[in-house]
């Protein structure tokens, strides 16, 4: 498999995990905000930094596989 296709999957990987990590702590933020929000924190926390670094890493690896084609 091509490397600009790893990196598209790295891409789509960590804009899943960044959606996992910020939509609940902006639905609790917005919605609910006076009820604690210690599960969405945690998640923003632990999978959001996960999907910034496989979305940079995902944009590296698109951007060498496309300077090699």
């Amino acid at each position: 498999m091509r490397l600009s296709r790893w990196g598209i999957a790295f891409i789509q990987l960590g804009a899943l995990l960044l959606a996992i990590g910020l939509v609940p702590l902006g639905i609790m933020a917005t919605l609910f905000p006076g009820v604690s929000a210690l599960v969405p924190v945690l998640l923003s926390l632990s999978v959001a930094p996960l999907g910034g670094l496989c979305l940079l890493a995902g944009l590296v690896m698109w951007g060498i596989g496309a300077v090699r084609r």
